[in-house]
């Protein structure tokens, strides 16, 4: 058949892929089912001008010697290029074949598969690949320095959990924010033993055994900005002072939800309670008074002239004044302090209640406060513990005279 013209078996049920002795043979045309990809060696057949291979399930791309012959390979599942050979040839022996591309009417343009294409990817991927290696490594590095940070402050002060801080510090052990939940029942009513202006006391037993004091501050106190400024002030001159007489803090949480100080427990609660319970201020005798007024005296003093800064309390009261077991005072409730910077012009409004504020607040910020008497805190204190019924039914001669040797 060397002499084989046209081919035409259209219509037929042909099946499997085109034969590589087509040229001897006649078993090719349109609407089959012929597959894959059609073979090289039709391109040997030396005398035929057309081919018609539409609606088959030919693959693969258009062999460059289909550019000598007539063909009609609409309707395949051809891809790749269309060669620039193919533009006199009507769109119609082309189409139906979605994944072919080139410069012909109907059919979209070839991407750009240029070597310049494939180095350029190849040169990203020489800049990527290093480029990730180093960011892993440094974040392997933050990762690791961070660890070290964290340890080291645990190891120091306590833990930090979840970006919230709880801090422990002063305390032979290490707890969690979770022992104190579990220790306060979650902040229930029966582990409270006193309400003042800022929150709650709670009376607390540690895992270890230790008892300490932890004052949860209300909610609507801590939406406040000041409250927060306050709060931060109470806990950064409870870390720097040390004295025997100012109430010892182990840790503080804060959080937007629950705010609270870990602190020394005064077994005897406030000087006002004290004052205010027929019993407790029948045992608070003369002597023990003198003492209290000695032992904030003594903190007063410290206070205001061995500090650097100075501290100015701007709230002493009979409420935040709290005993131990003995009836030995020490004062409490740094939150309305202010750390006074002897270089600062800065002023500020006397804020709390209106119990003692030392004269330094007034000369050094420049303040007049008409609605405070002109008295020293031995004046209102020593009052207060003079005006209980108990000493009303002393002989208190010798009693103020005592307390004015002392004064």
């Amino acid at each position: 058949m060397k002499s084989l013209n046209y081919v035409y078996l259209s219509n037929n049920s042909i099946t499997g892929k085109i034969p590589s002795t087509i040229c001897y043979s006649n078993q090719l045309s349109n609407h089959n089912y012929l597959t894959q990809t059609i073979p090289s060696q039709i391109g040997d057949l030396c005398s035929i001008d057309w081919i018609g291979l539409s609606y088959n399930n030919l693959t693969g791309k258009i062999p460059p010697f289909l550019k000598k012959t007539k063909v009609n390979l609409s309707y395949n599942s051809l891809e790749g290029q269309i060669s620039d050979v193919f533009k006199n040839y009507s769109s119609d022996t082309l189409i139906g074949n979605k994944h072919l591309c080139g410069d012909i009417k109907s059919f979209p343009p070839c991407l750009s598969s240029s070597p310049n294409k494939n180095t350029s990817i190849d040169d990203k991927i020489k800049i990527l690949v290093p480029l990730s290696f180093f960011l892993v490594l440094s974040l392997l590095g933050y990762f690791f320095i961070s660890r070290c940070g964290v340890r080291k402050i645990e190891s120091e002060s306590g833990e930090t959990k979840n970006g919230d801080i709880f801090l422990i510090w002063n305390y032979d052990g290490k707890i969690a924010y979770e022992d104190i939940i579990k220790a306060t029942g979650d902040f229930d009513i029966r582990y409270c033993i006193r309400i003042d202006s800022y929150g709650r006391i709670y009376k607390t037993q540690l895992p270890s055994g230790k008892i300490v004091a932890l004052k949860k501050f209300h909610h609507l106190e801590t939406k406040e900005p000041s409250f927060d400024k306050s709060f931060k002030n109470e806990v950064k001159m409870l870390t720097e002072i040390r004295h025997r007489n100012i109430v010892k803090l182990h840790g503080y949480c804060l959080h937007k939800r629950c705010m609270f100080l870990v602190s020394e427990y005064m077994e005897r609660g406030s000087l006002f309670s004290v004052l205010s319970n027929n019993v407790d201020a029948v045992e608070l005798d003369w002597i023990k008074r003198m003492k209290v007024i000695k032992s904030i005296a003594h903190d007063m003093s410290y206070m205001h002239h061995e500090c650097v800064p100075v501290i100015v309390h701007r709230d002493i009261t009979s409420n935040n004044i709290l005993l131990n077991f003995e009836l030995e005072a020490s004062i409490s409730d740094f939150g309305m302090a202010k750390l006074l910077d002897p270089n600062s012009s800065n002023q500020t409004l006397i804020a709390g209640t209106y119990g003692y504020v030392a004269p330094k607040l007034a000369y050094t910020l420049e303040l007049i406060v008409s609605t405070l008497p002109a008295v020293s805190i031995w004046q209102l204190r020593n009052q207060e513990t003079h005006t209980t019924r108990e000493s009303e039914t002393q002989s208190g001669s010798a009693c103020f005279s005592d307390v004015n040797h002392i004064v």
